[in-house]
């Protein structure tokens, strides 16, 4: 008994493509369970998000944009966004990249407790450490 090996419908791990970091922002509905949705295509498919951002855009026409980074091949990432684009509540599908290098922060916010001149020395502390 000859074993065949089975059809894979995704292209062969030998393949050398980059990994290409893409930015990318989602215009959709405001309305509940809209992000669980846009997040469920990610997860049903294995793809991973490495940094998500909501917040309602025009609160008159009740839209919202979802900012997504996320990591993949170039053909990936298509798949990702025509994917996208199929969703119901999806209004548009923008490749922020596209325009050029995104500006990215980080933002930690930490509670610090002190009293009298200790609490003085610690706000004059995170004042200094600047990263």
């Amino acid at each position: 008994m000859v074993q065949t090996q089975k059809q894979s419908h995704y292209p062969s791990l030998t393949t050398h493509e980059s990994i290409v970091r893409r930015t990318l922002s989602v215009t959709v509905d405001n309305e509940p369970g809209v992000l669980a949705r846009v997040i469920g295509l990610f997860s049903g498919r294995g793809y991973n998000i490495d940094s998500l951002t909501v917040t309602e855009t025009e609160h008159a026409k009740h839209v919202s944009r979802i900012t997504i980074v996320t990591q993949g091949t170039p053909m990936v990432i298509a798949q990702i966004k025509h994917q996208l684009e199929r969703l119901v509540p999806v209004h548009r599908v923008h490749d922020l990249t596209e325009e050029g290098a995104p500006i990215e922060r980080e933002l930690a916010l930490v509670k610090v407790t002190g009293k009298g001149e200790k609490r003085i020395e610690i706000g004059r502390a995170s004042c200094r450490e600047r990263v």
